[in-house]
């Protein structure tokens, strides 16, 4: 009995005694309390990815393919995306714009064929014919630059000639038709640097400026630069059959003579002539002078050149 009163005693002071532990840790949870700790730190927000793509519908059980060791491919895969302002992943260079690959799975349709004409080779013959042509061409232009520098130099000019009279002798416009012209012709070289050769000259009469009706032939002579000469010129028409003129036109002019007491002729020279100056240079040419409107006045059977001033006689070289 002793014993058990003596346990339960001191199981009484020991719950009247003070808890230090429990007053310790009391204080701890106040002062921790007191200086509050801060928040843990937020996670990382990370949007939301695409949604996953739509499944197709379930197959029935008889219809479903074999299972095999990779898993079946859903649908066509997503477009290549790119990402927006041009920044790629380094070491990558950008694609070309506007292109993309629509046919993942093949080849893409071969795009439009453009067929060009086979290249010939260049043909010789054409290369020779345009080389000929570019050579006449230089050859004409040096011909005409050269012709440019002689006519500055030299400053060729033609002979001038003038009727200075004529008579008519022997005149008869019956059949068959006679007459004699005896001309007198003044000549002028008007060149400072040449002279001019006459070789062959050539008289012709003529009757309204196209019906000739006698010719003859001159000397060859002459003429020194700046100078002066004269020359005679005597065409007869004897009637012979040769040189025989048609009677229609001798029947025009006996009406000339009848009713007007005159009759106009003309004259024409065809001259084969050789300009030279000194010995570097040299031109033959062939001359037709005309002297028109020569008009003869008649008396009887015989008639002279009207007085009266003439123009120069037209030269043509």
């Amino acid at each position: 009995m002793s014993s058990q009163s003596e346990n339960q005693q001191n199981k009484e002071q020991r719950d009247h005694q003070p808890n230090d532990h429990g007053h310790n840790q009391s204080s701890t949870l106040d002062a921790n309390n007191h200086h509050p700790s801060p928040p843990p730190p937020a996670a990382p927000h990370h949007p939301p990815g695409p949604p996953p793509p739509p499944l197709g519908p379930s197959l029935p059980p008889n219809i479903q393919s074999p299972p095999h060791g990779f898993p079946p491919a859903m649908g066509y895969p997503p477009p290549m995306m790119y990402p927006h302002g041009g920044q790629y992943p380094p070491g990558y260079p950008p694609p070309p714009p506007h292109v993309y690959n629509r046919y993942p799975y093949g080849q893409p349709p071969p795009g439009t064929v453009y067929y060009y004409p086979a290249t010939t080779p260049p043909n010789r013959a054409a290369g020779c014919a345009r080389g000929c042509l570019a050579a006449m061409i230089i050859i004409v232009i040096l011909i005409c630059l050269s012709s440019l520098f002689t006519w500055a130099i030299l400053r060729p000019q033609s002979p001038v000639f003038h009727v200075d009279n004529m008579s008519v002798t022997n005149w008869n416009t019956s059949t068959p038709f006679t007459a004699t012209w005896n001309t007198n012709i003044s000549i002028q070289n008007p060149n400072h640097k040449l002279r001019v050769y006459f070789d062959k000259i050539m008289v012709v009469i003529l009757y309204d400026e196209e019906n000739t009706l006698g010719d003859t032939w001159l000397n060859p002579f002459l003429m020194e630069t700046k100078s002066n000469t004269s020359v005679n010129a005597v065409i007869a028409v004897n009637g012979s059959a040769q040189n025989a003129v048609p009677i229609w036109v001798s029947q025009e002019m006996g009406k000339d003579r009848n009713e007007l007491g005159s009759v106009i002729f003309s004259l024409s020279f065809r001259i084969w002539a050789t300009f030279k100056s000194g010995n570097w240079w040299t031109r033959s040419l062939i001359m037709k002078v005309s002297c028109d409107d020569l008009k003869v006045k008649f008396e009887y059977s015989s008639g002279t050149l009207e007085p009266g001033k003439r123009d120069n006689c037209a030269v043509y070289a």
